[in-house]
């Protein structure tokens, strides 16, 4: 694993490291049965990169706002020292990446902070559960860095009775890699397998359509 920590997120560098490869909000696409990551990624890596107007929406200004401060009281509440750090390139598989919201002096501990509406995080909070969208993401610390050994799951809204909720990930915690409705329970180890078995599969499937489309 390599870690860019002068990489600044959402510049022209960052957005040009994370062409074509799988980041942690892409990384679900590791356990779907779809075609639709990997002709995302060869769209990308069939052009040149382009810095186009990302998309940003209230929510997301909103999340950028409050993660610093978010940081700030996890900090507080484990003890713990978070850096930032742009970038995480998995050095095993190229494809794989990452752009952490914090990490230790270590690089074993890291953080995924999200600062959702209201609903979702006093829905987070009574069920004592990291939603389920989120659960490939926190995967994706594992894959790209085989030194990690604890992900801190943070849902941090002020305004809230409970501002703070906090759940940790260990590489042999269980997940649910399926649906509420047919869950697929697996742990982190495991899961960490099958998402490098499925990158390296997508890897062969990319370099096979740019072979038939160099014809």
């Amino acid at each position: 694993m390599k870690a860019h920590y002068d990489l600044i997120q959402q510049t022209q560098d960052w957005f040009e490291i994370k062409w074509g490869k799988i980041g942690g909000s892409t990384s679900a696409g590791l356990f779907i049965k779809s075609d639709t990551l990997m002709l995302n990624l060869l769209a990308e890596r069939t052009e040149q990169f382009q810095l186009t107007d990302s998309f940003s929406s209230a929510a997301m200004d909103r999340g950028n706002e409050l993660e610093p401060e978010a940081r700030q009281e996890l900090e507080l509440y484990t003890g713990l020292k978070f850096k930032e750090c742009g970038w995480m390139q998995c050095e095993e598989i190229e494809i794989l990446g990452i752009s952490p919201d914090g990490i230790t002096e270590c690089e074993t501990i890291h953080c995924e902070i999200k600062c959702p509406g209201a609903k979702k995080h006093i829905e987070t909070c009574l069920t004592d559960e990291i939603p389920l969208d989120h659960i490939a993401q926190l995967i994706h610390y594992f894959t790209v860095n085989p030194k990690c050994e604890t992900v801190y799951f943070v849902s941090y809204r002020p305004e809230s009775i409970k501002p703070l909720f906090v759940k940790t990930l260990g590489r042999f915690s269980d997940v649910n890699i399926g649906t509420k409705a047919r869950p697929v329970m697996i742990s982190v180890d495991d899961a960490v397998k099958r998402a490098k078995i499925e990158a390296k599969a997508v890897m062969v499937q990319i370099e096979e359509c740019i072979e038939k489309l160099s014809f």
